[in-house]
């Protein structure tokens, strides 16, 4: 009667050869020529490698900071061109570690001495990101002689799978100012719907503590327009907003439906909120 483990060897011969391969590994990739073999290609990986490099150098696609991830920062995903904080006033010293930098927003590691204290905070997280505007539209009259307004039924990534009113929005490109920001963002999203007043509501910090810029907000009035419908329009090479893009359905509602919008909680992001309030404050809409 044969044992188990010789019924097994005998069953499974592949098995054995496995393992007869296992324990006696091929001399051939430890011989000298071999190893000629591998420095051979090494070399010619890092010259493809070097050549490479250089020719991406020269065309200005790569620096030295994207091969290393970011000069400053412990993470690197792209370039942060927007505003960057620091305010002895407000307590700021020394220099801010970076820790994660994009093309959207740069998180760094503040330290922080509050005026008139000696205690200083060195982990006070704060977020740099890309001033905005937002702008409610006014329309053309309606039959009636109301006041009509231009709003979105929108979706959004942050809003848990609900819609939500919304007004027009949008990142202050590098270089831009707010009200040309603003005057950008209702032609492009309008189809070039033209208003000739844009009144400033003010600017107004996103988070008091964290950062997360600013929001500039308008009243866009006195506007003409042939048709307003879903349009296209040429990328800037380096325009950082235009990725931001969900589904939106364009409405025209009169100056009760807006009121009624703003009482009953229907625009879901504070910024928009707080533009139409101040707007419905405004004397234009006062009278």
């Amino acid at each position: 009667m044969r044992s188990r483990s010789s019924a097994h060897a005998t069953a499974h011969p592949q098995l054995n050869d496995f393992k007869n391969q296992q324990i006696h590994p091929p001399r051939a990739l430890y011989s000298s020529s071999s190893l000629k073999l591998q420095r051979n290609a090494l070399a010619i990986l890092c010259v493809l490698l070097g050549g490479w490099i250089l020719h991406e150098s020269k065309s200005g696609t790569l620096t030295i900071n994207s091969l290393r991830g970011a000069s400053d920062c412990e993470f690197f995903f792209g370039v942060y061109r927007g505003h960057q904080y620091y305010s002895p006033e407000s307590g700021s010293v020394g220099t801010p570690k970076c820790l994660v930098e994009s093309k959207w927003l740069k998180l760094s590691q503040h330290s922080v001495r509050f005026p008139g204290s000696q205690t200083t905070f060195d982990d006070w997280m704060w977020v740099d990101y890309h001033d905005r505007i937002n702008v409610l539209v006014e329309d053309e009259k309606g039959a009636d002689g109301e006041r009509r307004f231009l709003v979105f039924q929108q979706t959004k990534y942050a809003l848990e799978g609900r819609e939500s009113q919304a007004i027009i929005g949008g990142i202050i490109e590098p270089g831009e100012t707010p009200e040309d920001a603003a005057k950008r963002e209702v032609e492009e999203e309008l189809n070039g719907l033209q208003c000739s007043t844009y009144h400033a509501l003010g600017r107004y910090r996103t988070d008091v503590n964290r950062g997360m810029g600013w929001v500039n907000s308008f009243l866009a009035t006195d506007c003409a327009r042939n048709k307003v419908a879903s349009g296209s329009r040429a990328v800037e090479k380096d325009e950082v907003g235009v990725a931001d893009t969900e589904r939106q359905d364009l409405e025209s509602i009169s100056l009760t439906e807006l009121r009624e919008h703003v009482q009953n909680g229907d625009f879901l992001e504070v910024q928009w909120s707080a533009t139409v309030a101040l707007a419905l404050l405004h004397p234009h809409l006062a009278t």
